[in-house]
């Protein structure tokens, strides 16, 4: 699988675990997937604030909705 983006030291994406989801673990990858998408959201009402790109804050938006499709999707499947 090849991977996207930009990848250097405070870029804000870190390459992710690629930790499998069992059904003992996925109450702890929902929090954590939780606790980023409250990140990007608070990332996004600060860009809106100061005047940044509207193009940051959509691939924001879309990383919030990949977010809550893991979520949705882990907790059918794992419980």
């Amino acid at each position: 699988m090849k991977e996207e983006g930009h990848f250097g030291d405070y870029s804000g994406n870190a390459r992710h675990s690629r930790t499998p989801i069992t059904k003992s673990n996925v109450h702890a990858a929902e929090r954590d997937d939780a606790a980023h998408i409250s990140y990007l959201k608070r990332d996004i009402d600060y860009d809106a604030k100061h005047g940044h790109s509207d193009k940051n804050m959509t691939a924001d938006e879309k990383h919030i909705s990949k977010l809550a499709g893991n979520i949705h999707h882990d907790s059918k499947k794992y419980k």
